[in-house]
C-alpha cells in the first residue's frame, strides 16, 4: 500500500479573536506548508469563511468547529479541498473527528481533534470522557 505524509498544524492558539494574531498564525500556516490545520482553545463561538479568511491562507476552503463556552475551549478543523475531501465523523463536546480521503489517491484516514478543559468541573468530565474512548484503527 502506498502511503503519503501530511503535514498538520496542530496549536493550542489561546483564542483567536485577536488581529494581532491572525498575521503569526498566517506565517506559520505557510512555513509550515499544512494541508489540514487543527486549532484547539479558539475561545470562539461561531466560524464563517469570511472570519478564517483574516488568518487562513485562501487554500483552506473548508472546516467545521466545536464552539467555545464563553471564554473558554473551541475546536476548528480547516482542509484545503484541493488535496482532501473532509466528512465529519463526529462532534463531541471535547472533540471533533474528521474522515479525509486523499484527492490524489486512493488513501483515507480519520483525525480527531481534542481539548481538554484545565479546570473542574469540565476537566473531570473530559478525563471520564477520555478514559472511555474506544479508538478503532480503521474508518470503516
Amino acid at each position: 500500500m502506498n502511503s503519503h505524509s501530511w503535514n498538520i498544524l496542530c496549536w493550542n492558539i489561546r483564542g483567536i479573536n485577536s488581529s494581532d494574531k491572525w498575521d503569526a498564525i498566517r506565517n506559520k500556516i505557510e512555513e509550515s506548508n499544512c494541508s489540514v490545520i487543527c486549532l484547539q482553545e479558539t475561545k470562539r463561538e461561531n466560524f464563517d469563511i469570511s472570519f478564517i479568511r483574516n488568518f487562513a491562507p485562501r487554500r483552506f476552503d473548508c472546516f467545521d468547529f466545536i464552539p467555545s463556552v464563553g471564554a473558554s475551549g473551541g475546536l476548528l478543523v480547516l482542509w484545503a479541498s484541493s488535496f482532501f475531501t473532509g466528512v465529519v465523523f463526529e462532534k463531541l463536546q471535547f472533540s471533533i473527528t474528521v474522515d479525509f480521503s486523499s484527492m490524489h489517491s486512493v488513501e483515507c484516514w480519520r483525525l480527531t481533534n481534542i481539548y481538554g478543559p484545565c479546570t473542574e468541573p469540565d476537566r473531570s468530565a473530559f478525563i471520564n470522557w477520555f478514559r472511555n474512548c474506544d479508538v478503532s484503527d480503521s474508518i470503516n
